[in-house]
């Protein structure tokens, strides 16, 4: 494999890194629509790389492609460009020496042609989750406790944008995510075909996470937005109702720590 020079900005093989900053903030909206999202730093990169998401291509600072061509195959691009080039193309200050252009997958909705046991011990559901940081330190845990399927709510912003899929140190792409519409009916209808669903929520009834009591059921974390929590409806849709215990008269936490403690407890 030979990478390629690019010497003009304007080098339409890679508009897909155009002004990322821009055309890429907030929920991602651009990436959705182009059917792609980025990927950037080495270790991001090359975790993207082994994941089983497909490539279009990786833009390399001049100089250090050597280090990723032999994890490529022959048939993704590689572009190389001056480091000042690229700054140029992706709209900031560009200094981590790697970006990549990945190919998304639809997402679907968990359907009744799913089994609910595939779903596995416990599954997450994310709910008006509007903070990047806050989402990409979320799907970061929950990946390291073993949390693979992620269900997405309205308001909730793309987990594939390029800042989530940073923070989240690439392990975004771990995850095997499906859309709800309509919360409080999905959620009905879930624990219906025997699933638990679980609402963290300091509203009463509520019971301490220690003193849940697990069974053979799967379990959804649900975890809503961090200034405005669960919306009433789905509270009231949900089998159990969760809170933290807290001390020295704080009464709630961030909610990536929340969501941490609460998958931490239940996964046990």
């Amino acid at each position: 494999m030979r990478p390629i020079q690019i010497v003009d900005p304007r080098d339409p093989r890679v508009a897909s890194y155009v002004d990322l900053r821009r055309s890429r903030a907030g929920s991602g909206q651009a990436a959705v629509q182009a059917g792609t999202f980025i990927a950037e730093g080495r270790l991001v990169v090359e975790r993207l790389i082994a994941s089983d998401y497909e490539l279009q291509s990786v833009l390399v600072q001049q100089g250090r492609e050597e280090a990723f061509l032999d994890q490529l195959n022959s048939d993704t691009p590689v572009y190389t460009m001056a480091s000042e080039l690229i700054s140029q193309v992706v709209g900031f200050d560009f200094h981590r020496g790697v970006i990549a252009c990945g190919k998304r997958r639809d997402i679907s909705a968990f359907g009744e042609q799913h089994n609910v046991s595939l779903l596995g011990r416990l599954s997450l559901c994310l709910l008006g989750m509007s903070e990047q940081e806050n989402l990409g330190s979320i799907l970061r845990s929950a990946a390291a406790l073993g949390v693979h399927n992620v269900f997405l709510g309205p308001g909730t912003i793309d987990p594939l944008s390029r800042r989530v899929i940073r923070v989240s140190m690439a392990t975004a792409l771990k995850h095997r995510y499906f859309r709800m519409t309509d919360p409080g009916t999905e959620l009905t209808v879930l624990q219906q075909r025997g699933v638990r669903t679980i609402a963290s929520t300091l509203a009463d009834p509520s019971q301490m996470i220690t003193d849940f009591q697990r069974d053979d059921r799967p379990m959804i974390l649900i975890i809503g937005n961090e200034a405005k929590g669960i919306e009433p409806i789905v509270q009231a849709a949900v089998s159990d109702r969760v809170k933290i215990p807290m001390s020295n008269q704080v009464d709630s936490l961030n909610a990536s720590v929340a969501a941490a403690i609460l998958m931490y407890e239940l996964a046990k």
